[in-house]
């Protein structure tokens, strides 16, 4: 009911306003905008609310059909969130009238606390976005807010492995989007090996090379695994890959955490709850700026829905008793178009603007190599 009342008070106000003929009308309208797009929290702690009080012994349990048709739900609802969300902040970051407000935006959309805004943006759109920058600045953080966190914190290194022949080529993308992804996959890793390191389950051969082993060493001593993160550009992709030494997870519980339920409705959650009134926000994370960013469980799910929205991928492989690897795929924009439905693909107004990655034009069924 929460939610419906914050759709129909958007709708609301849609309906009440005018469409804009002119620029002051357009700049009242951004404004407009402007109000809503600000209120990043309120829907997705919502949902969480609503998904956590599904454990309430007083509830009715849900049978795995229920479950399963829950999560597609909530899949379409953010997958469709993800896509006004970004059409709505693009057109407030490209009206040039916000200009100086619109710094102080960016900042809001980041989970940066520190935004670096470049010519080459459009929009939110980042002409040549840098990834191993951005996944530089991103470790920064999550290593400050690790440390302030536990006390200690496992350093990042970031390695960038483009080929030569790859290397001033262009990464056209959102940069926000790259910045939420990076900082929920390396916040899971950090927090995976420093709950291992202090269980004292870390190993000799989890940080120390080969060539440099001393066969005296004390456990005691050992030093925290580091998490490494190494960035590929390629001629279609450019490929993140952050490999941590956390212990890794069984493979039954690998699809799981794909689930929007299966973190916020986890005993340990409802343990916490006791002596928590934000039963919903991340410990790790104090900042909050970013949608999910600090929703207890929502972050791999939102963290593949911003991949898969432009046509990327996020992967997890795990290594029981060693360790996580994540595989991030994400497309230059321009070669791959949105990921949606295809019934909204199919539509009218699709048909004449959607290319493959042949740039192929396409029409209902079947593509064309030039337009009709």
């Amino acid at each position: 009911q929460e939610i419906v009342h914050t759709y129909l008070k958007y709708l609301g106000a849609f309906q009440t306003f005018p469409s804009p003929t002119n620029e002051e009308e357009e700049l009242a309208f951004t404004n407009l905008l402007h109000q809503m797009v600000l209120d990043r929290g309120s829907i997705p702690q919502a949902i969480a609310r609503g998904v956590f009080a599904l454990k309430d012994d007083r509830a009715e349990g849900l049978d795995v059909q229920r479950l399963q048709e829950m999560e597609k739900a909530l899949y379409r609802f953010f997958n469709a969130r993800t896509g006004l969300r970004l059409l709505t902040e693009h057109h407030i970051l490209s009206c040039k009238q916000l200009a100086k407000d619109n710094i102080e935006f960016r900042k809001h959309q980041s989970c940066l606390e520190e935004v670096e805004v470049r010519e080459d943006y459009y929009g939110c759109i980042q002409k040549n976005c840098d990834p191993t920058i951005e996944a530089r600045r991103v470790a920064n953080q999550v290593m400050a807010q690790c440390k302030k966190r536990y006390g200690i914190t496992p350093e990042i290194e970031i390695i960038d492995c483009t080929p030569e022949h790859f290397a001033n080529s262009d990464f056209t993308y959102v940069p926000h989007h790259l910045q939420y992804m990076l900082a929920e996959l390396l916040k899971n890793s950090c927090r995976a090996t420093v709950k291992r390191y202090m269980d004292g389950t870390v190993t000799e051969e989890d940080h120390i090379n080969i060539h440099h082993r001393s066969e005296d060493i004390d456990k005691k001593e050992l030093s925290m695994p580091s998490v490494r993160v190494v960035v590929a550009k390629g001629a279609e992709d450019v490929t993140i890959k952050i490999a941590d030494k956390g212990g890794g997870v069984p493979r039954s519980v690998i699809d799981k955490m794909w689930s929007f339920a299966h973190s916020t409705l986890s005993n340990n959650a409802i343990q916490r709850k006791q002596n928590d009134t934000h039963f919903a926000i991340d410990e790790f994370v104090s900042s909050g700026r970013t949608e999910g960013f600090n929703i207890r469980g929502f972050g791999l799910p939102l963290a593949r829905i911003y991949a898969r929205y432009f046509g990327g991928e996020l992967t997890l492989k795990s290594m029981e008793g060693y360790g996580v690897d994540a595989y991030l795929y994400l497309p230059v924009l321009g070669v791959q178009c949105e990921n949606l439905p295809k019934r909204v693909l199919k539509s009218p107004g699709q048909g004449d603007s959607i290319t493959d990655g042949n740039h192929f034009f396409y029409y209902g069924d079947t593509f064309s190599k030039v337009a009709l």
